[in-house]
């Protein structure tokens, strides 16, 4: 028993391969030994070790899988500096057609935004501070 427990205390920094090789030859030993002896012992610790490193490697697989699925976002472009904490606020409408308030500067001028989608990212003149076209 106390072998047992000091290969299975070493198993826990490996990989999910190496964890599977490990703990698939324990038991396969363990329910070789028991039912065939020390030659049962010896088939199954290869036959549990063999299928404990197919299951763990696809493990390794599907977790390499997933750490790769979501990649970080982009960095903005030149020029472009990140966006504030919470992200950038939308223009403010008005009752003229193509033509927003800037949220930074409510009281200003009208941006001219005729021309750009909405959702697309323009630039305050008056504060140089980027916003979200409504």
């Amino acid at each position: 028993m106390g072998m047992v427990m000091s290969v299975c205390t070493v198993l826990v920094g490996c990989t999910a391969t190496e964890q599977g090789a490990g703990y698939g030859g324990l038991g396969g030993a363990a329910i070789g030994g028991a039912v065939g002896g020390w030659q049962g012992a010896a088939i199954g610790a290869g036959a549990g070790a063999l299928t404990g490193a197919l299951v763990g490697s696809a493990v390794d697989a599907n977790e390499e899988k997933n750490a790769r699925s979501a990649p970080p976002p982009p960095p903005p472009p030149p020029g472009v500096p990140p966006p504030p904490p919470g992200g950038y606020p939308p223009g403010i409408r008005t009752d003229r057609p193509g033509f927003v308030k800037s949220p930074y500067n409510p009281n200003g001028p009208l941006v001219d935004v005729t021309g750009y989608a909405p959702g697309t990212l323009v630039q305050d003149p008056t504060t140089g501070k980027n916003f979200i076209v409504p």
